[in-house]
């Protein structure tokens, strides 16, 4: 009992290191070849997918979120300044700070897509 008492205070501890630094208004980097989303609909059943260990239909909505320009996936990191976080969806809806065409846009973000 004691072990999963300690494992489980140890689980809390790291989350709790892992999202310290996202806060609103945080500028932080997005990693390379995150997914990013623009309707919160789209993004909310995109990670359920992806939560749910069903890989091939994960994948599968990706795909086909990407080839319609539902979601993007960008090769670089890049810049965004955080406008709200949602710890608890493990959600970020973030603003563009990279110079370019897309500086400005606003996008949902899995929290795992943000460099620590």
């Amino acid at each position: 009992m004691k072990t999963y008492v300690t494992l489980c205070v140890l689980t809390i501890i790291c989350m709790g290191a892992a999202s310290a630094g996202i806060k609103k208004g945080a500028t932080m980097q997005v990693k390379a070849n995150s997914i990013w989303f623009q309707e919160v609909a789209k993004f909310d059943h995109w990670q359920n997918l992806k939560r749910s260990g069903n890989s091939e239909a994960a994948a599968s909505y990706q795909e086909n979120a990407l080839s319609h320009r539902d979601a993007w996936q960008f090769l670089k990191p890049l810049t965004v300044k955080i406008l709200v976080y949602e710890p608890t969806k493990h959600r970020v809806n973030v603003e563009m700070k990279t110079p370019g065409r897309m500086l400005g846009t606003t996008w949902f973000l899995d929290t795992e897509a943000l460099e620590p």
